[in-house]
């Protein structure tokens, strides 16, 4: 008999020694036709006496401790019938018979799967007599678990290479600027400056808060004179609306350079920055002015209509079409404003033109438009937190030094003097110096993760910062 583990039943045919019909399935053999002859003859030996099947004896041919195994189906022997016999009834032990310590079971047999899997377990001989099959809680204990805790994610630069959730991303904008704080603030103090410079021109020069007063003290006004008072105000919000957009746009192309260097954990120097931006700075200045003019564009489309018609005559009609244009235009342009909102990372590190960098955009976007405008939206509202808490000292500087009251230096009207407007810009310029680099750096950590979502740039990424077992991987990443 053999001790290989596998399914046959205790002194199968397979072995190779006799069997000598100990077993109780055992039945004696029929008389072949010579002995009958011999018994009438009687030459032959007297023939043995029937012994009746024996339960609860052991035969004298008993494979090794820890070989029990179900019987087979295919084995006649196997499916012997055999005496009904109750479950709680012991089968009696053999005399001789070894003590499990003696020869324990053999340990289990690994196939080289993870957790376990596919390993063929033996059982002890049961110290009841009756059947025990599968493993014991020792072996289960000396296993793998099925369930191993997943490893974490290589993390060579200031993300981990995974798809991120929001805090990773703000925690990896963040790091970015403690860790390379001399490039990222450079560029968004040079970014600040212009805007900052040219949101103080437009305040000193084009905002005038008179039409409102005298909007305020009409008590019946006209279509003409609403739309009189808002034309100077509201252009020059405007303009500052637009100016802000375009720093915004410029640092999140500027600072994408240095994302992409802090997740490859890479060192970072301005000259570098300045030698990977140089190239592509026109196509991002181009981007920077053509976003906000489109956006604005399809604000005022909608609305046309209903001015010009409320301009003709028609002016309860014209203003109920020109409001519910101006609702549309404002809902369709934050939409498309999302779809965009990737275009500058884009346009940065896959070398594109500016078209085909928005239809990146809008394809990395599609999918998961909610995603996105949520943590542009969260990133947008801590922005704006930080730029208020930061400029609050310089409005009380100004509120000081010009005589201006803090709601006049607030809404930058033409009551401000020029000192006011300047100590509110210096304001300005450094907020923007500390919080541009985050929410610029919040945008391009995006554009990172929606791409590791969909074209599994994780890989891409491991292989370019050396990350050991990600160059067997080659094939995968260029698959996606």
């Amino acid at each position: 008999m053999t001790n290989t583990p596998g399914w046959a039943s205790p002194g199968s045919s397979g072995s190779p020694e006799p069997d000598s019909g100990d077993s109780p399935q055992d039945t004696p053999p029929a008389p072949t036709g010579e002995e009958t002859g011999s018994e009438q003859d009687g030459t032959a030996a007297q023939k043995p006496p029937a012994v009746p099947p024996v339960t609860g004896v052991w035969s004298q041919q008993q494979p090794p401790p820890g070989q029990w195994h179900t019987p087979s189906a295919e084995d006649p022997r196997a499916t012997a019938a055999l005496p009904p016999e109750p479950a709680t009834a012991p089968t009696a032990a053999r005399p001789d018979a070894p003590a499990p310590s003696e020869a324990p079971a053999p340990a289990p047999e690994a196939t080289g799967r993870p957790g376990g899997w596919g390993q063929q377990w033996t059982s002890p001989p049961p110290q009841d007599g009756g059947p025990r099959w599968g493993p014991t809680a020792g072996q289960y204990d000396a296993a793998q678990p099925p369930y191993a805790t997943k490893p974490p994610a290589p993390q060579p630069g200031v993300i981990p290479l995974r798809p991120l959730d929001v805090g990773e991303i703000l925690q990896g904008a963040v790091s970015t600027l403690r860790q390379h704080w001399r490039a990222a603030m450079l560029m968004a103090f040079v970014v600040g400056l212009l805007t900052e410079s040219v949101n103080a021109l437009i305040s000193g020069l084009l905002i005038d808060d008179t039409r409102i007063d005298d909007l305020n003290r009409n008590s019946d006004p006209s279509v003409h004179d609403i739309l009189h008072a808002l034309s100077g105000s509201a252009s020059a919000s405007l303009l500052l609306v637009v100016t802000s957009m375009v720093g915004v746009i410029l640092t999140a192309g500027l600072l994408t350079v240095v994302i992409s260097r802090a997740v490859l954990g890479r060192p970072t120097t301005v000259a570098t920055v300045w030698q990977d931006v140089r190239p592509r700075l026109a196509q991002l200045v181009g981007l920077a002015l053509l976003l906000p003019i489109a956006l604005c564009l399809i604000i005022a489309v909608p609305a046309a209509p209903g001015l010009l018609i409320a301009l003709a005559g028609g002016e309860g009609g014209g203003a109920s079409i020109a409001s519910l244009g101006l609702l549309f235009g404002v809902v369709v342009s934050i939409w498309q404003w999302n779809l965009w909102s990737l275009t500058a990372p884009a346009l940065m590190l896959e070398k594109q033109g500016v078209k085909a960098a928005l239809k990146r955009s809008v394809k990395l976007v599609n999918g998961a438009w909610w995603r996105v405008l949520g943590i542009q939206m969260l990133m947008l509202f801590l922005a704006a937190l930080a730029s208020f808490v930061i400029q609050l000292p310089f409005v009380l500087i100004a509120d000081a030094v010009g005589g201006d009251n803090v709601s006049s230096v607030f809404s930058a009207s033409t009551d401000s003097s020029w000192t006011t407007i300047i100590i509110v810009a210096i304001g300005g310029v450094i907020s923007s110096a500390l919080t541009l680099p985050v929410s610029a750096g919040a945008v391009s950590l995006l554009y990172i993760d929606q791409r590791i979502r969909r074209e599994a740039l994780d890989i891409d990424l491991g292989r370019a910062a050396r990350v050991p077992g990600y160059e067997a991987q080659e094939t995968v990443g260029a698959d996606h």
